[in-house]
């Protein structure tokens, strides 16, 4: 055929159909369309429209190949620069494919373009990503660890393994604690005036810590019952007034330099509180203050980001130490801290599914439509990858109205996370039960551990491995070891998907409940 412009568009939208059957990926395609096509209207410069071209598409062992043959002097049309036709260095810059080449050679009196790829590469997945990779070589670094003789072993476990876990825990608890701060104010910032903070903000936010409360009681019968130890809660135990003045004076800040410095997370989130809600009183009166403290959250998250890929390595420490200090029959006793979560998450979902079927929501329609939301965080593990989804099945599937899904949505996503809940109180009371014996907890203790699950659940990011650093703040805090928390994270590992998933249920039906009470949707949900 002819190098006219009519031909040079046709065979190009061949080319681009080839590549794309051929399940090349969709750069590259659009890498080797642009070049080929360039390519042909310089050849057109050089030898003029009437110049014959041949083009042969087809597949070598498996992989797309396609070769352009112009017969004539060699002329390259990938340096060969004619006047008035796209720069060099931009054509080159076009040949940096991912899995693509393009290149031009001159044989027996032809000039060929040949272009080949290679398919689409999918990368392998493996449940829990890099978390399971950091469990799976701690276990096996284990193994090799008991062979060294007793005192090397003393000196790698106290010169290298518990320094560096020690200082990358310290990082991560860190910059958490000044996560948890910029969460709470941006989220109570979403809040637009003090007349929706009172009116559905304060209702809202009340709604989410009754349910915390709920969560945190089941998860702690549940963990009473499946403990590898009897552990008793002595609520006949008289709790004298004075002990919970102290507890609540002991939450309030002094010195809020000093709240973050003792990383002390009740203190710092009890500030965040304060100072959000008085962002939302102000209003206008401080220009750009809300603005300030949200996009000041954003980067807190982002360096949050960074500090935290360090947390498969964190993973391995941990569970390398566990391995390599504890009692494996004690590290195999996860399997009782999963069966406690499962069945309270278990309950939590079918409790808020009977209330909103009670409200006259079609529960099979119901579930039907936050599907697409369930399966996003199925299978990303992520509640912050299912936000977007979720605002798509909140508004148009289940009609619920579009400003209070914007102001619910994302405040539920900082403010209410059952899954963290539940993980986080499961951990003190496993770690008790393998740590103590016949261990009696006091209400006030119970207190305690409520009000720091719930704190951390705040602040706990929505990210795979992002759990460990709330153990780390909440076992220290309690005064628990820390070498467990390579066992919780085998269970977050092996519940962090599914647990992630069923979030949305709660969320959603959370979602519809109040919606249904306040007056934001119809009365089936859409």
């Amino acid at each position: 055929m002819n190098l006219t412009n009519e031909n040079i568009n046709t065979v190009v939208e061949d080319i681009r159909k080839f590549f794309n059957d051929a399940k090349v990926a969709q750069q590259d395609v659009l890498k080797i369309c642009m070049v080929v096509e360039e390519a042909l209207l310089r050849y057109q410069d050089h030898f003029g429209e009437r110049q014959n071209f041949d083009v042969y598409m087809k597949k070598w062992f498996g992989s797309p190949k396609l070769t352009i043959r112009i017969v004539g002097e060699p002329f390259n049309p990938l340096k060969d620069t004619p006047k008035d036709s796209l720069p060099n260095e931009i054509l080159q810059n076009l040949l940096h494919f991912n899995e693509a080449k393009t290149i031009y050679r001159y044989e027996d009196g032809y000039n060929e373009l040949i272009s080949f790829s290679t398919k689409e590469r999918k990368p392998f997945k493996i449940p829990g990503g890099s978390i399971t990779v950091s469990i799976l070589s701690a276990i096996a670094c284990s193994m090799l660890f008991d062979l060294l003789p007793q005192e090397n072993q003393t000196a790698l476990m106290s010169t290298v393994a518990e320094p560096i876990l020690s200082t990358l825990l310290s990082l991560i608890v860190t910059i958490t604690i000044f996560t948890v701060f910029f969460a709470i104010v941006a989220g109570i910032c979403a809040i637009e005036n003090v007349t929706m903070l009172s009116n559905i903000g304060f209702t809202v936010i009340k709604r989410f810590f009754v349910i915390d409360f709920v969560i945190i009681a089941l998860m702690m019968c549940a963990s009473s019952t499946f403990s590898t130890s009897a552990l008793a809660f002595d609520l006949n135990a008289s709790v004298s007034g004075d002990k919970f003045i102290e507890l609540f004076l002991s939450i309030i800040p002094t010195n809020v330099v000093g709240a973050f410095m003792d990383k002390n997370i009740l203190q710092v989130a009890v500030t965040a509180f304060m100072v959000g809600i008085c962002i939302t009183t102000i209003g206008n009166k401080i220009s750009n203050v809300k603005v300030w403290f949200i996009e000041f959250n954003i980067l807190v998250f982002e360096i949050m980001q960074k500090v935290f890929s360090v947390i498969p390595l964190v993973i391995f420490l941990c569970v390398f130490k566990a391995l390599a200090t504890t009692n494996f029959e004690n590290f195999l006793s996860v399997w009782k801290l999963i069966v406690a979560e499962m069945i309270v998450f278990a309950a939590i979902i079918l409790v808020m599914l009977i209330k909103i079927s009670l409200k006259g929501v079609n529960l099979p329609d119901f579930l039907r439509k936050i599907f697409p939301a369930f399966v996003v965080a199925f299978t990303t593990g992520s509640s912050a990858a299912s936000l977007p989804e979720s605002f798509v099945v909140s508004k148009e599937n289940l009609r619920i109205d579009e400003k209070f899904c914007d102001f619910w949505l994302p405040l539920a996503l900082v403010l209410f996370s059952p899954s963290k809940l539940i993980q986080l109180t499961a951990a003190v009371f496993y770690v008790m039960s393998v740590t103590t014996n016949n261990e009696v907890v006091s209400p006030l203790e119970l207190i305690v551990v409520a009000l720091l699950a719930i704190q951390l659940s705040f602040s706990t990011p929505n990210a795979a491995g992002g759990i460990a650093a709330s153990f780390s703040i909440l076992l220290t805090q309690l005064g628990l070891p820390l070498e467990f928390i390579g066992s919780l994270m085998i269970a977050d590992v092996l519940t962090g998907n599914l647990f992630t998933a069923l979030n949305v249920i709660v969320r959603e039906g959370e979602l519809m409940d109040v919606s249904l009470k306040m007056g934001f949707a119809d009365e089936k949900g859409g």
